[in-house]
């Protein structure tokens, strides 16, 4: 016999004793399967996560062990898949999953599958992570949100409401232009969250109007220079009220640049194009459309053409082209209803950031 046999063969006991040892420190689960899907390797955080014993998994088929059978037609198909073209969805992948306990209990894990090829024939080693308390605690995560979000909808709702108060004759007129600007800013490709903001900063725009006299506010008559510069006041102090909340949107300035115009003819600072911010162009457009449809103590209702003529005759000079564009789409092709579209009268249920609360259900 050649004197370095038993040289290599202590070696390699050595090597298999270092592997087996990093194998069973390793916190995550980690199963090695052979091309039939025979269990070959199991290590000890596999043995406390699904309550088999090593020497029970071992010679085992991994997907009558830990996987769930609704599960295993799907990873049958997946390994014979491999075996044939050399290819799979999930392999070098982080995914999530769910796996089967000894104790019959189905739960979340993390899962990624490395193909081994020592030889003709693959082996894949899956490395799994419980992930049940993560799952919880991003549970507890959402449901906390939830709560959060309808705390600041109850908010808002009551600060519109406040504002109604002062100027009933507009009641409503908050609530109508939020609903078209959400519509406008979702016609227009807007992300979800940026659709949030709009969509609050409509409910609140004309909370500067509590510094406006109620007399004036309800006055019946032509509006002289005084009552205009009154009324003008309001944006800014809009701005002020909200400027110190911590929204994760631009409401503040929302509310300040919501009469802007874009050829610098709006108030109260003449800002010009790019300097006011898209959110608040979208709800200007809304505005101006529901209050010339609208009546005011001042005049009657002019109705929702007459608005749209109006948005369209100052489209790229007033108001910007795009926002003018996707408003008129909605009302004229789309038949939007304003009136109809009050989202807070079905509890918000067609809006985005609600959704939410469907993912526990």
């Amino acid at each position: 016999m050649d004197v370095k046999e038993p040289i290599l063969l202590h070696e390699h006991l050595v090597d298999q004793e270092w592997f087996n040892a990093l194998l069973d420190s390793s916190l995550d689960c980690i199963i090695a399967i052979d091309h039939d899907g025979i269990i070959v390797e199991y290590n000890h955080a596999a043995e406390i996560v699904f309550g088999y014993l090593a020497t029970e998994a071992i010679g085992r088929r991994m997907d009558e062990l830990i996987i769930p059978e609704h599960y295993r037609n799907q990873h049958r198909e997946a390994l014979a898949h491999y075996l044939q073209t050399g290819k799979g969805n999930i392999i070098g992948r982080r995914v999530e999953v769910h796996a089967l306990t000894k104790q019959g209990q189905e739960i979340p894990v993390e899962l990624t599958v490395l193909p081994i090829h020592p030889g003709r024939s693959p082996y894949f080693t899956a490395y799994l992570r419980d992930i049940t308390e993560r799952k919880e605690a991003e549970k507890k995560i959402l449901e906390y949100s939830i709560k959060l979000k309808s705390s600041l909808i109850e908010t808002i709702n009551s600060v519109s409401t406040t504002v109604e108060l002062r100027d009933p004759y507009t009641a409503g007129h908050q609530r109508r232009v939020a609903a078209l600007a959400y519509a406008i800013g979702r016609e227009m490709g807007l992300d979800e969250q940026r659709l949030e903001g709009i969509y609050f900063g409509g409910m609140v725009h004309d909370i500067g109007k509590i510094v406006v006299p109620t007399e004036t506010l309800a006055d019946s008559g032509h509006l002289g220079i005084d009552a205009w510069k009154t009324i003008r006041l309001h944006p800014a102090a809009g701005y002020k009220i909200v400027k110190s909340v911590h929204f994760p949107w631009p409401i503040a300035t929302m509310i300040l640049q919501h009469h802007e115009k874009l050829d610098g003819s709006g108030y109260p600072s003449g800002l010009m194009d790019d300097d006011i911010i898209l959110e608040s162009r979208i709800i200007t457009v809304a505005d101006v459309v529901e209050a010339i449809r609208s009546a005011r103590p001042y005049r009657n209702a002019k109705g929702i053409a007459v608005a749209v003529d109006e948005i369209n005759q100052w489209s790229g000079i007033k108001y910007d082209a795009d926002v003018v564009a996707a408003c008129r789409r909605l009302i004229v092709e789309q038949n939007f209803d304003i009136d109809d579209n009050d989202y807070t009268s079905t509890d918000f249920a067609d809006l985005s950031f609600m959704k939410v609360e469907k993912a526990l259900g």
